[in-house]
């Protein structure tokens, strides 16, 4: 298999060029948001770095406005009276903020272990699954596939080729029991591909809708945001 090109780790973050902590404060932010609804991603944790010479460490959980002003909420473990296994938030103004630690970042580039691991033959054998469910919910045949043939070889993909399955297969057999777009799936859909691109993207070309989910976990497509994208890419 060929091997994974390097990752700027911080490509994950889904800012682009991160120029400030702030930015990298808010692009957690929207990362704990994206896992709270439902991917599974690892996160990594951030030190604060105060301007009175404090740190605290611990896991982005919101990054914005407050009653009390703009700041990041953080979750540490430990706190007073903590025995070990208690998690304290604690709020943050940003202006007592000076510096900020992004540590382990490569650790967004793999899902978190709540998504059990799949494998070629896992796929392999899936994938005429999900066109079944389609194929039903349709009430005619859809054929699937994976779109360029070399997805399988790359260790890199698999995984999101796994959420893609899985998501797909559930998405669109919802939006074909939805009135309009539903009768316009099965009118213009007969073939659905999969890919792994750089970033996520759904386009129908004559009867065929392809679908590209990104490598990194950060931007795999939630529910919503797949159904978006079919339901624009149909005419």
């Amino acid at each position: 298999m060929s091997a994974p090109q390097p990752v700027d780790p911080l490509e994950s973050l889904g800012r682009g060029n991160v120029r400030s902590a702030w930015e990298v404060l808010e692009a957690m932010s929207s990362l704990m948001r994206r896992r709270a609804a439902g991917l599974p991603l690892n996160l990594p944790q951030v030190t604060v770095f105060l301007r009175s010479g404090r740190e605290l460490t611990g896991f982005v959980r919101e990054y914005g406005e407050f009653r009390h002003g703009r700041g990041v909420l953080l979750i540490t473990s430990g706190g007073y009276g903590s025995r070990g296994e208690g998690l304290d938030v604690t709020f943050v103004p940003d202006g007592v903020i000076e510096a900020l630690t992004l540590h382990d970042a490569t650790v967004l580039d793999t899902p978190a272990r709540s998504m059990p691991e799949s494998s070629p033959m896992h796929l392999r054998r899936h994938l005429p699954a999900m066109a079944d469910k389609l194929s039903s919910a349709w009430g005619t045949p859809v054929t699937a596939e994976f779109g360029t043939g070399t997805e399988l070889e790359q260790d890199a993909f698999i995984q999101p080729l796994a959420w893609l399955v899985e998501r797909t297969g559930e998405v669109l057999g919802k939006l074909a029991r939805t009135p309009d777009v539903g009768d316009v799936l099965r009118e213009k859909v007969r073939k659905v591909r999969l890919f792994v691109g750089d970033s996520f993207q759904a386009k129908l070309t004559d009867s065929t809708l392809d679908l590209t989910t990104s490598r990194h976990p950060a931007a795999w497509p939630l529910d919503s945001e797949l159904a978006q994208a079919v339901t624009d890419a149909l005419p």
